[in-house]
């Protein structure tokens, strides 16, 4: 998430300096004949440039509306996820207090080592599905390998959806903890209605992931800007004997409507790992910090995460 105040022109030279070329020998090759040469009898009127311009304008109101929603949508989701992963660790925590079964009145030794797992699994989901939203390996990253124990992450190497398979886990200890005696029957359904809120959000962010925005709706917006620079390549030299001047007017509508366009696309992958993408690391580390310190007593918390060149992460 870009979070510098002032974008750098810098930045967008990779990006748009190859359509600005493009777009500057398409309107050359039609400004040139005419302007050189006097052909002015093929020259247009604005009519036509005007209609198409206003029509792109709809398209690309409605192109960037959707994108903004879509990101705005995928940041609410990871919003929930977060909170359902502090309640859960509402649950679990026990920083202060003794493991007693509550069946017995008696301490448990086995479920201390369960509900911290437990506590530890729910960060280590966010962590995990970060990455996979974001097309990155699962397991790379040390805040992963600081939470899981080293069995549970030979487990995972070997699954297709490790963000899942945390989930089964989960269950697995919960049930271990019932046994011990840790959940009393109000927090035994709460436990479960946050099993049931990740798995419905996980299964909301994957297809936020894997539904674009219609191919078709994309390439013609883009094939009319095209067409539009050819329009205005063609009316312009009639206008005012603007000459050769027509060509960089041309090529500053054109690539307006380009840049617009160019952020509606980027803003429609709100997962994608660029600098657009929802600052799920950094909203993470947020929620681990707390954790740690609230739900497991630790003092040695991890550092938060800083922007990068103007981005969160």
């Amino acid at each position: 998430m870009v979070v510098d105040k002032h974008i750098k022109f810098r930045r967008l030279i990779p990006i748009i300096w190859k359509r600005i070329a493009l777009m500057t020998i398409l309107s050359s090759i039609f400004v040139v004949p005419i302007v050189y040469f006097g052909l002015d009898q093929f020259t247009i009127g604005m009519t036509a440039p005007s209609i198409l311009g206003t029509a792109i304008s709809i398209f690309l109101g409605f192109r960037t509306n959707s994108a903004y929603e879509r990101w705005f949508q995928a940041r609410g989701y990871w919003g929930e996820i977060g909170a359902a992963t502090r309640n859960l660790a509402l649950l679990c925590g026990r920083s202060d207090q003794k493991y007693k079964n509550y069946k017995t009145n008696r301490l448990s030794k086995a479920a201390a080592p369960i509900m911290r797992r437990m506590a530890k699994r729910g960060v280590a989901l966010m962590w995990v599905l970060s990455r996979e939203l974001k097309d990155l390996p699962p397991l790379q990253d040390e805040s992963v390998k600081d939470l899981l124990e080293p069995a549970e992450l030979k487990q995972l190497e070997s699954v297709h959806n490790a963000s899942l398979k945390l989930l089964f886990n989960q269950n697995q200890d919960f049930r271990a903890a019932v046994d011990e005696g840790q959940f009393p029957d109000g927090e035994h359904f709460e436990f479960i209605l946050i099993q049931r809120q990740l798995a419905a959000l996980m299964t909301q962010c994957f297809s936020l992931k894997n539904t674009g925005f219609p191919t078709h709706y994309t390439y013609f917006t883009d094939l009319f800007v095209w067409l539009l620079v050819v329009l205005l390549s063609m009316s312009l030299p009639g206008q005012e004997n603007l000459g050769y001047f027509a060509i960089p007017i041309a090529v500053l509508i054109g690539w307006i409507f380009s840049m617009i366009e160019g952020i509606g696309s980027y803003m429609d992958y709100p997962w994608a790992n660029n600098r657009n993408v929802i600052p799920t690391d950094f909203l993470t580390r947020s929620h681990e910090r707390d954790i740690r310190a609230f739900a497991l007593g630790e003092t040695e918390l991890p550092p938060m995460l800083t922007e990068k060149d103007g981005a969160l992460y």
